[in-house]
């Protein structure tokens, strides 16, 4: 009995051995959390976070920005775990806790205030063996959030452009045609009304009346001098049009090459950042091929488009909670397994060496039924 009893502690110090070199080995893992501030909405939001799990995306800001200290064997570990998306997580504005506490009225205005960026940012975590490298690592994701959330926003951006000026292009000259035809007959009008006038002089004596609408019916019981005014008003009216939209012709065919570079631009860049640098040596490089004022108009338009972006999301976006060094590994804690292997393994031995006892107490019940 008393070599039985030793063989069940032999055991559970071998488990609780086996136990600590789990526990304070491949079980031991540190986590580190953080929130990064960035204001976004819940499409936006799908569209990073799709973009951010994507193994290939994953692959080229590894590429371009690598976490220090890894080896290849944790970088490859680091591109298996993002896809999965454990890792992130949105904060809303108001959660649901606040949104039953608040009146209806205080969250309609939020809302209304938010003007549907619902989200506040993200939340990042990471585990690692080692604490340090969990926050450097989370620390990292946090970059990597937003490097992907500024590609994805520079190319939404683009995107945008190049459909404006697709779509203006297919109806700036139907617009044009339309409004020359327009002072076409405002023109002919001019001129039948001024030869009604010269044939009938007593017509230009009679008193004006305020013209509203000309080709109203009510234009047949106007006096033909106010009808000359209407139609000269309106071919002024017409003309105005036309040398607005012949101006924005001028501007959209000048962004069209500028688009057409960013576009390639887009191609060769590698990171978020380097997107936002590409598009503004793009701009810089048009702005000294700008000869009008509209040109310059058009450039400066789309060069606050970028800097918007690259205000938003590179240097708005910030951790409001720093990914910290954790000074407690996750569960189960080393003690823990320590104390769940000795038990096991105790337990395992004692089954063994009472193995006999054992089947004689489970055959008993059985023979004394029968």
């Amino acid at each position: 009995m008393n070599k039985r009893v030793a063989a069940v502690l032999v055991a559970v110090l071998l488990g609780a051995g086996v136990g600590a070199g789990l526990g304070y080995g491949p079980l031991l893992r540190y986590k580190s959390e953080g929130v990064l501030s960035m204001e976004i909405g819940t499409a936006e939001y799908k569209r990073f976070a799709e973009l951010a799990k994507d193994a290939h995306t994953v692959r080229q800001f590894l590429g371009v920005t690598p976490p220090q200290g890894l080896d290849p064997s944790q970088i490859e570990k680091l591109v298996r775990d993002l896809p999965r998306g454990e890792w992130l997580k949105p904060v809303p504005k108001v959660s649901k806790v606040d949104a039953k506490e608040l009146p209806d009225v205080l969250l309609q205005m939020e809302q209304e205030r938010g003007k549907a960026l619902v989200y506040l940012g993200v939340s990042l975590n990471n585990s690692a063996h080692d604490p340090q490298q969990a926050a450097d690592v989370a620390t990292w994701m946090g970059t990597y959030f937003k490097d992907v959330a500024t590609r994805e926003a520079v190319r939404d951006q683009v995107s945008r452009w190049a459909a404006e000026n697709l779509q203006f292009s297919d109806r700036a000259r139907e617009r044009k045609l339309k409004w020359e035809f327009d002072i076409e007959q405002a023109q002919n009008r001019v001129t039948a009304l001024k030869k009604v006038i010269s044939s009938y002089p007593d017509a230009a004596r009679r008193e004006s009346q305020q013209v509203v609408d000309v080709r109203k019916d009510n234009e047949k019981f106007m006096s033909p001098m106010a009808q000359l005014v209407g139609a000269e008003s309106e071919m002024i009216d017409i003309r105005e049009k036309l040398q607005k939209l012949e101006r924005e012709m001028a501007q959209q065919a000048f962004a069209k090459a500028l688009i057409g570079e960013t576009q390639t631009a887009l191609g060769q860049a590698r990171s978020g950042s380097e997107s936002v640098l590409k598009l503004a040596d793009v701009i810089v490089r048009f702005d000294k091929e700008a000869k009008t004022e509209a040109q310059r108009e058009k450039l400066s338009s789309l060069a606050a488009d970028v800097s918007s972006i690259s205000a938003r999301f590179l240097s708005q976006a910030q951790f409001i909670a720093q990914p910290s060094v954790p000074s407690r590994p996750e569960r189960p804690r080393p003690l823990m397994v320590i104390a769940l292997a000795a038990v096991l393994a105790g337990a395992l031995a004692a089954a063994f060496l009472w193995r006999d006892a054992l089947v004689r107490m489970l055959r008993e019940p059985g023979g004394a039924k029968a």
